[in-house]
């Protein structure tokens, strides 16, 4: 473990290659902060690499005093192999065994954070295994909806919905977690209406309060409000934290408050820029 970049003296960051059940090795950079109240697990966008999250994701973990685990798709960054949806999913899978073996408890631990195109193995993810809460920042229905939105019977996301890339809006009704929704009212990439579409349908009892960002596109959400992101982001993690010391037979997590009050964060901005993909667009997903 080295020190993360100057960012914090008490961050440490630790770099590794693992392999996938696909058998590409993928780097995974796990921020460590002392006596953490969660850990992120975090998928990043498209067009972007761990070079390029590791000053941000050291930030959060030092902000919010929780451990931070980023990591390349199969063929970004540094990571073996051509990027597909089917290896994202194993590289996601892949981390979060990483991370159960470093000790940590599923359901008490572990927050999957997905941003843009990550909220498709992030969903994948929480829709398969239980976790403390699921994240999904700027998230799409499906790949298909991010292209051609149209809703008519005809249209490219009904004719070719077996094979449509990222179902998310049909995986987060089998989440078994607390679900935050954020993203920007002004993104022209993923269409704010995906935001609201996933909300919906999350089940009632794990719909957490959403964020939607006023006057934010796709990628300027922190720098909008980022006092304001790190609010909800904390209270998420507290509230997540909560629901699970509280859970019994007894109790539903339908009897959980989530409209407590907040606790205000110092501000910290994030940049997403890059140049890979998985999906093929002009815009960064």
């Amino acid at each position: 473990m080295v020190p993360a970049g100057g960012i914090n003296p008490k961050v440490t960051a630790m770099p590794t290659i693992i392999k996938t059940s696909r058998g590409e090795g993928i780097a995974v950079v796990l921020f460590k902060v002392a006596n953490p109240t969660a850990t992120i697990l975090y998928s990043h966008g498209n067009a972007i690499d761990c070079g390029i999250m590791y000053m941000s994701w050291a930030e959060l973990a030092a902000t919010m005093n929780v451990d931070v685990c980023g990591y390349d798709y199969t063929g970004y960054g540094a990571s073996t192999g051509k990027p597909s949806e089917r290896n994202s999913y194993a590289d996601i899978t892949a981390v979060f065994e990483f991370l159960l073996a470093q000790g940590l408890n599923a359901e008490k631990d572990i927050i999957v954070y997905g941003q843009s195109l990550g909220s498709g193995p992030s969903t994948y993810l929480a829709s398969n295994y239980k976790v403390r809460g699921l994240c999904l920042h700027s998230g799409l229905m499906t790949g298909i909806r991010v292209i051609a939105p149209d809703e008519r019977l005809c249209a490219p996301a009904n004719v070719f919905y077996p094979c449509d890339m990222y179902p998310n809006i049909r995986r987060i009704t089998k989440v078994q977690c607390p679900v935050l929704i954020i993203h920007g009212n002004m993104d022209n990439v993923v269409d704010v209406n995906h935001g609201h579409a996933l909300y919906d349908i999350i089940p009632e009892e794990f719909r957490y309060p959403p964020y939607f960002v006023e006057h934010a596109g796709h990628e300027d959400v922190f720098e909008v409000n980022p006092s304001e992101y790190f609010k909800r982001l904390r209270t998420f993690v507290r509230d997540t934290e909560e629901v699970h010391k509280r859970a019994s037979p007894e109790m539903e997590l339908t009897e959980y408050d989530f409209t407590s009050p907040r606790i205000a964060l110092p501000e910290i901005q994030m940049q997403a820029t890059g140049s890979n993909s998985i999906v093929t667009s002009t815009s960064t997903l």
